[in-house]
């Protein structure tokens, strides 16, 4: 593949692999500017629900058109008929790195990764794209200097998303018993199945993944996946002020809220949600940037972005990545690709 154009882009090398799929680093033939080049394997492609998962990436990502939206440039087929996606090349890390390096996040920056992320969902829901897998795995943080803390937020993945005016085919829930969605983050009415999902499943997603950035835990565990869907129908989940007693008694509140068991007792939209989540007192982060890790660097910036216990061991070493894309060609997700290097510095306190 290496030198081939595909598209308008020509593949330079590759940066990734996984179990379905390659990801190449890649530039426009004529602008020279960079996307990263995901292709299907070819006993992939000879799957048509493979290939319709993969594709409805590409469409998903297009018709929301948001700076929180991976871009997508073009998608389509190579001469031997394997599937591709050409999309925006990411500098950053995602989520669960993130989290990884700094632990339980205090309040004020675990809100603002979130109130970006509702924006963005806004736009998907707008026009009526449900993402149903969203997980600290597909949020990708870059730095962007003119965004609070100087982090920017991107959504990736809507490769099993559910776009308007297309219903999934029984075929497609069921095939290989493949579950649509991570059981940690899965809503109640997901969990369950045979019912139709739509845009308050991410708002409870959104409260799972609140809730972990605050109080270091998903408000579910377990060692099976079974377990922990029944966890999601059945179990109260517990109150985020007894694990982080530092938070507001309106952030408390707004995450038990999107954490209903019913899609009726939630928040009703991401709009709603973030005009809630602007109302909780929180100090801002002007002035602050958030220590991130890119271009292979470590993060230098000596700010009190996370709430430790008393008795943390100190920093954790971590994979500082130079380049990271992200290939979602699994049937239930994405994976993360790092190209980078073993830092073994302690993070900044």
């Amino acid at each position: 593949m290496i030198g081939r154009i595909v598209g308008k882009y020509k593949i330079l090398d590759q940066i990734g692999e996984g179990g379905m799929g390659v990801v190449y680093r890649a530039e426009h033939v004529v602008l020279g500017s960079p996307a990263a080049v995901k292709v299907l394997l070819p006993q992939f492609t000879r799957d048509s629900v493979v290939v319709e998962r993969f594709f409805t990436e590409a469409k998903a990502a297009s018709s929301i058109r948001h700076v929180g939206i991976t871009e997508v440039f073009d998608y389509g087929r190579l001469d031997n008929d394997q599937a591709f996606i050409a999309m925006e090349l990411l500098r950053g890390e995602d989520l669960t790195t993130f989290l990884g390096r700094h632990g339980r996040l205090d309040p004020s920056i675990a809100a603002e990764i979130v109130k970006q992320l509702l924006k963005a969902l806004n736009a998907a829901h707008a026009v009526g794209v449900v993402h149903r897998d969203l997980k600290p795995d597909n949020i990708f943080l870059t730095r962007d200097p003119s965004a609070p803390g100087g982090l920017r937020v991107k959504v990736l993945d809507f490769g099993i998303a559910k776009l308007v005016g297309e219903q999934l085919t029984r075929k497609t829930k069921t095939k290989g018993g493949a579950i649509l969605g991570t059981p940690a983050y899965m809503s109640p009415e997901q969990c369950k199945g045979g019912v139709e999902v739509d845009a308050r499943a991410d708002l409870y997603a959104v409260g799972c993944i609140l809730f972990e950035l605050v109080a270091g835990r998903t408000p579910f565990d377990s060692d099976g996946d079974g377990e922990l869907m029944a966890m999601h129908i059945y179990e109260a989940p517990p109150q985020l002020s007894k694990l982080a007693p530092e938070v507001p008694a309106e952030l408390d509140a707004l995450v038990a809220k999107l954490l209903a068991k019913a899609p009726a007792e939630r928040t009703p939209s991401a709009a709603w949600t973030l005009a809630a989540l602007e109302r909780v007192p929180l100090p801002t982060l002007e002035g602050i940037e958030v220590p991130l890790a890119t271009h292979g660097k470590p993060p230098t910036e000596p700010v009190p972005v996370v709430a430790q216990d008393d008795d943390d061991g100190g920093g954790l070493p971590g994979w500082i990545p130079i380049v990271v894309i992200v290939l979602a060609l699994g049937i239930a997700g994405a994976a993360v690709y790092v190209i980078g290097f073993r830092d073994d510095t302690e993070l900044p306190r």
